[in-house]
């Protein structure tokens, strides 16, 4: 855990303290993730791994729901995206798929998660795979 900043209470002001380049694990995770790309209520970090990235959207806003599958009210979250057939603005980038070296693509994706004013309130990270934090591990490059 060399250089990790560990945090076990979770805060807006700590998600809101990552940046990116910083590498971050969450929970029990050995190996971390790179952040990308940031927004104001969002981070999304990814690794490549044999061609294929490997990815997680950190929503820093907690979840006003009670409870479902492993998400808890009033906790933080990370998961992937709950688009059914893949977020749609890779398309605009001319991507194939989620490429998360495309610096500019992926700034538009997590920028994509922000909701326009008077939308609903709704969390972007799908609920099938998503799971609260209880510590995270911040390296700041």
């Amino acid at each position: 855990m060399k250089d990790y900043k560990i945090f076990e209470n979770i805060t807006k002001e700590v998600l809101d303290s990552v940046k990116p380049g910083d590498l971050i694990k969450v929970n029990d995770w050995k190996k971390p993730l790179k952040v990308i790309a940031v927004s104001e209520n969002y981070f999304v970090m990814a690794r490549k791994l044999f061609d294929k990235w490997e990815y997680s959207v950190c929503e820093k806003k907690p979840w006003n729901g009670i409870r479902h599958n492993a998400m808890i009210g009033g906790k933080f979250h990370i998961g992937t995206d709950g688009w059914v057939f893949g977020s749609p603005t890779w398309l605009d980038f001319d991507c194939e798929g989620y490429e998360f070296d495309n610096l500019e693509a992926s700034q538009a994706y997590i920028n994509s998660f922000e909701s326009p004013e008077g939308e609903m309130e709704r969390s972007f990270i799908s609920p099938r795979n998503a799971m609260p934090i209880s510590t995270i591990y911040i390296k700041s490059i």
